[in-house]
């Protein structure tokens, strides 16, 4: 007569094995608790954030609706002739920043105010501390995109160990400004979800090559470490 035993295990080893389960499943496809993470991390930025001073070497210069109204008169309605870009920047050059980053596009060329344009390109010329944003464009359009061997020094690219040398990315760069003026960096914002941006780029990747981000260019330059993940 053959004498069956019950298998006992015990409940908490049944305990973890469904807990092991839950979270193989939420990692791999589920996400349910991506929202209450996601909370979570805010709650922890804002409290870090009520703790940091603004940097002192750092000053924003914005346009808001305060400035678009006074500037009206002189300047018009925005966009604004790039003259007025390059009296600002004649005026920020004679208090010897570092660097004037751009948060501009200016990605096409204004055709009815030549002279404004050239201007602004005759001011930037004069510096090598200017730099200005790009755009990282759908890389379902990479095939009719820039050559990358041809602009990737200009654009700050980086080749890794696989990097096609005949690969084309498709980029909104400032065409407005003249290429030996750029100082480029990618500006691509990315949400989650629930429209709020909870990551940086530090740069974007494109058959073997980086794009480095705006500010991840200016770090570099100024002699910075950056970090050696994609995002932050």
């Amino acid at each position: 007569m053959r004498i069956m035993r019950r298998l006992s295990i015990p409940p908490l080893v049944l305990l973890a094995f469904a807990i092991a389960l839950i979270a193989i499943a939420e990692l791999s496809s589920l996400h349910w608790l991506l929202p209450l993470e996601s909370r979570v991390s805010d709650y922890f930025v804002r409290t870090h954030a009520l703790k940091l001073q603004a940097d002192p070497e750092i000053v924003i210069v914005d346009i808001d609706e305060k400035s678009l109204a006074s500037m009206a008169d002189t300047a018009g309605s925005w966009p604004w002739p790039r003259s007025v870009h390059g009296e600002l920047v004649e005026a920020l050059e004679r208090q010897q920043p570092k660097a004037i980053v751009f948060d501009i596009l200016f990605t096409d060329p204004d055709i009815y105010r030549p002279e404004s344009d050239a201007y602004f390109n005759a001011v930037v010329a004069q510096h090598r501390n200017i730099y200005f944003p790009m755009i990282r464009l759908d890389p379902a359009s990479d095939k009719n995109g820039v050559p990358v061997a041809e602009f990737a020094a200009l654009i700050g690219m980086q080749a890794t160990p696989v990097a096609d040398p005949d690969a084309r990315v498709a980029l909104a760069p400032p065409h407005a400004i003249a290429p030996e003026s750029w100082r480029l960096g990618a500006i691509n914002y990315s949400e989650d979800s629930d429209g709020i941006g909870r990551r940086y780029h530090v740069y974007l990747s494109a058959s073997g090559w980086r794009i480095p981000s705006l500010p991840a260019r200016l770090a570099k330059d100024l002699g910075f470490d950056l970090p050696q993940t994609e995002q932050i």
